[in-house]
């Protein structure tokens, strides 16, 4: 959602800026001001192109596939809560067998 609200703003900045620019009289603070929206304008797609990335390096997967942005990989640095480890039952079964604990605190 976040990364079609960044896709949104761009186009309603370009329509913002083309019809509410003054084109009489320009202070330096009106000039600051449309130097400041350009400058945004033009670091939006980098930001958007960041979003894109983070939300697919954290598993997200868009609903269509495009590859003008890279082949999609897969994902498995992650293991699933169903998998299936081999591993003993209880985990705490071998504690009793060893007798106190030598360390002191």
């Amino acid at each position: 959602m976040f990364l079609g609200g960044l896709l949104a703003t761009i186009l309603l900045d370009i329509i913002h800026i083309s019809i509410f620019y003054p084109r009489d009289t320009i202070t330096a603070t009106v000039h600051f001001s449309a130097g400041m929206a350009i400058l945004s304008l033009l670091l939006k797609p980098f930001s958007c192109f960041l979003v894109h990335h983070m939300y697919r390096e954290r598993g997200g997967e868009l609903r269509f596939h495009s590859d003008f942005l890279g082949p999609s990989q897969e994902r498995s640095a992650y293991q699933t809560i169903d998998s299936t480890t081999e591993g003993p039952a209880e985990p705490f079964a071998g504690l009793e067998a060893r007798g106190p604990d030598t360390r002191g605190y």
